[in-house]
């Protein structure tokens, strides 16, 4: 039996029934569908502002990874001088102290008399260039602005 001859056989009454249910099932389908759509869409718009943030997050990493390519690489060479050795030749610029290295991660630095902003400087470029932390530290108040020091430092 077709379609046709199946809707032919049945009642005007009948057919005006079915033809309302298969509307009111579309529209629900409908309605469904657009709701969904606009839950999707609100969770998205909600969502949005963070991907945007983290995309310019990985921007700026990619940005900052560039820049750090830029830079030529540094490996040991055999043969080279250890940062260390580096930092204790001529107490690494720091006059009036003796820097002796203890082992491959830490140096003491011994001075007698010596000024204090030379030293936080001195300090202050050791960590900055070698990596070095201060250990242990005795500092002694001589004369307005000098120093005795005995320091220890490591690597970090």
């Amino acid at each position: 039996m077709s379609a046709v001859a199946w809707w032919s056989g049945r009642s005007p009454r009948e057919q005006r029934v079915l033809g309302v249910g298969a509307v009111l099932l579309l529209l629900a389908l409908a309605f469904v569908l657009w709701f969904e759509s606009e839950r999707t869409r609100a969770r998205l718009n909600a969502e949005l502002p963070r991907l945007r943030a983290s995309i310019a997050a990985l921007e700026r990493d990619a940005a900052e990874v560039q820049r750090l390519r830029a830079f030529p690489a540094t490996s040991a060479e055999p043969g080279a001088r250890s940062p260390l050795v580096t930092l204790a030749t001529n107490a690494g610029g720091l006059p009036g102290a003796q820097v002796a290295v203890l082992d491959d991660k830490r140096v003491k630095v011994t001075a007698s008399d010596i000024g204090f902003g030379a030293l936080l400087e001195w300090l202050r470029n050791a960590q900055a260039t070698h990596g070095m932390r201060v250990e242990s530290a005795r500092l002694d108040a001589l004369a307005a602005g000098r120093v005795r020091a005995e320091l220890t430092l490591t690597r970090s």
